[in-house]
This record gives structure tokens, sequence and C-alpha cells, in this order.
């Protein structure tokens, strides 16, 4: 499938080039084609089908013709999109059967016909009575379910198959619920070389979607150096418990660093992956994550950190003047990465107090992830702390 791969490739970079707009866009401009399916199409999984693939490259304004070349040359590699390709033929539509009529019942002669208008009518006072018995019933029954349907039908609740409803979730390690040991954090079994101080070095891949659903395919949209840190900041939006996992494709997967969910359940998370081998634009990180209505995803490399020392979280109600983590003691040493992020709905937007060095934030609609980082200059207890009217929830992650 390498061919599907290196195609998905070259539509990333395709919408890269046209300013990275996102999958809901592109499919508004396509029309046709949903988001998913565009989304699918840049992932590798396979190869897509050309009224797919003409679509992406419409909308991110591509050559069409040029696409077109492209995607015929491989597509003798990949019996799959072939298949996909093919109009789909309806079975053709079974004939009705005729329905049977009974025969008018017969009379004996003389009969004047008064019996089967009686015989009418019964039938008719029969089937009303039935009805209104049934309808009744169906009433009763829907009050005495109307607390659980109403209940089922809100936004805030976890769908109906969710892991979460099927059983009591258990936390994982490294949750909120079981916080990492302080002390060396392994994301991968590759062994980190020690490297210069701490510092941020790019953003590699984002994004952020109003998407109900359950994983995001990230391209990685800037060469990644080997050897250095990637740490992952997101917000889930009205969540469901349930196990977060980040992966690549170049096999590392991160360790949850700090996980903290507020009162609307909105879950905000650190996870990191520590000298990781080189990543190129071919590359992507794929996210997946418990039924949420929206996320928002950052990963940034930072060089010079090797593993996590540990985290401290919190969350506030809206109405408030500031966001802070000093309820959950953490202990810093002079020299260490900080890495905080707050995630927040309506109020003012997040300002992390002075000292702190605020990264590009990620917007959709009031909801906001806001994501700062310093080096810590004094040993002792640490915490982020900075201003905001909105509901919150923030995470402070210590990286040596």
């Amino acid at each position: 499938m390498r061919a599907a791969e290196d195609f998905a490739a070259e539509l990333r970079r395709l919408r890269r080039e046209a300013g990275q707009p996102s999958f809901r866009t592109m499919a508004r401009k396509a029309g046709s084609i949903s988001h998913t399916t565009l989304y699918e199409a840049a992932s590798g999984s396979r190869l897509p089908s050309w009224p797919t693939t003409r679509a992406y490259v419409q909308a991110c304004g591509g050559d069409e013709a040029e696409w077109h070349r492209r995607w015929m040359s491989i597509t003798d590699e990949s019996p799959a999109a072939d298949a996909d390709t093919r109009p789909v033929v309806p079975p053709p539509a079974a004939t009705p059967a005729e329905s049977p009529v009974e025969p008018p019942t017969s009379r004996a002669s003389g009969s004047t016909g008064l019996p089967l208008h009686r015989h009418r009518l019964w039938t008719h006072a029969v089937s009303l009575l039935v009805g209104t018995l049934l309808g009744a019933c169906g009433t009763l029954g829907l009050v005495a379910f109307r607390g659980p349907v109403a209940q089922s039908a809100l936004p805030q609740d976890c769908p109906v198959g969710d892991a979460a409803t099927r059983r009591p979730a258990e936390p994982e390690a490294g949750s909120a619920a079981h916080p990492a040991p302080p002390g060396p954090f392994p994301a991968t079994d590759r062994t980190a070389t020690a490297g210069p101080a701490p510092s941020w070095v790019s953003r590699p891949a984002f994004d952020q979607q109003i998407l109900s659903g359950t994983d995001v395919v990230l391209p990685v949209l800037s060469p990644v150096t080997r050897g250095d840190a990637l740490i992952v900041t997101m917000m889930l939006t009205s969540t469901c418990p349930g196990k977060v996992t980040v992966t690549d494709t170049q096999g590392d997967r991160f360790g949850i660093v700090g996980d903290v969910t507020d009162s609307l359940r909105h879950r905000v998370l650190v996870l990191a992956a520590f000298g990781v081998p080189a990543l190129t634009t071919a590359d992507a990180i794929h996210v997946s994550y418990p039924h949420s209505s929206k996320y928002h995803v950052a990963v940034d490399e930072f060089r010079g950190v090797s593993a996590a020392r540990g985290s401290a979280h919190a969350s506030g109600e809206s109405g408030g003047t500031a966001f802070t983590t000093s309820a959950g003691p953490l202990d810093c040493t002079a020299g260490d990465l900080l890495v905080g992020t707050v995630g927040t709905n309506t109020g003012t937007a997040p300002e992390f107090s002075p000292g702190w060095t605020t990264l590009p934030v990620l917007r959709l609609s009031s909801y906001r992830l806001t994501t700062a980082h310093q080096v810590a200059t004094d040993s002792g207890r640490c915490a982020a702390t900075g201003q905001t009217t909105a509901q919150w929830g923030a995470v402070l992650a210590a990286f040596h």
C-alpha cells in the first residue's frame, strides 16, 4: 500500500500549499464529497477513488488534469481503487406480488344485504376500539420511559455503545486519576540522547474541528529532527470517559503526562514522546480518543528534554478572573522545561502570566486551547497561572 501512502502525502502537501483549509471547508467547496471522505483520502489507508481525488484537488485549487494523470498512473497497482470507482448497480426492483383479494362473502338467496352492513359496522367498531387501546398503551409507555429517552437525547450524554456506557471506565495509567510518577517517563523504547538546553523548535502538526468522532490523523507539516521530543496538547469538548492514544507512522507511542476534565466534561491533556526518529512530511500522527463533539490538538517539537518530571492540573468555573494549577503540588528544578496548556469555553481569552511564551492558539468559536512554555529559573514549587473569565481546565507538565 506504499503507493497509496505516497499519493496521500502528495495530497497533504497540496492542502498545505492551499493554506491548510479544514476538511469541512473543503467539503463545502467540493459539494458532493463529505469531510470524512476527504480526510480519509489524506490518511493513506487506501487509494481514494477518482471522484474523491478530484473533489480534494478542486477544493485545494490544484490542476485537475495533472492529478488525474497521477491517479491513473497508480490505479493499476491498487485494485481497491478500481473497485471503488466502479458504479454500483442497484439490483432490479422486485415485482410486487399482487395482493390477494378475497371474494365478497356469499349470501343466501333472498338476502337483503343488511347482515353484511351490520358486519362492516361491527368490524369498524372493533378496529376503533383496538386502535384506541394500542394508542393508550403506547402513550403510557412513552410517559413511563420519558426520563431515560429525554436524557439520552441530551448532547452531553455519551452515545449508546460507547465503552463508557457498557462498563465502568477504569482510569488508565498516567491519567488524572493515576498521575504519571515523577522521574523518567519514556514514551517509547528508544533511548534519548542528551541534548542542548530546553527550547521550542516548531509546531509540525495541529488541527481543530467541530466533529463528533473518535479519531483524527494529523499530517506532519514540517520535518522533525531525530532525537527531539514531541509534546501533544489537546482539548476534547463534551467528551466521554475513556482512553486517549497518540501514535505516529514511525512507531512512537506517546505517554500521558497530565490529564484533567472539568465539570462540563471538557478534557485537557498533555502527552509526550522522547527521542523520536526523524519525521518527514510523508509521516502522520494518529490520535484516538473517546466520543467528543469537538477537538483541538497541537503537536510541538522541543529540543533538550528526554523525560517528564511530573504534572499538576486544576479546573474552574466561568465567572472568575484567573486560572492556576497551584492547587496541585509540582516541584520543579531550575532548567526544567515547563509546558502549560489551558482549555477554555466562552469568557475572555486566557493570558499566561509574564515569563511564559505563548504558542499559536487553537480556536473553534468560543472554545480555545492555549499553550505556553518557559524554562524554570529556580527550583521549588511551580505552577501555570494566568487570567481568564472562562470555564477552564489547565495542565502544567515539567520536563528535563
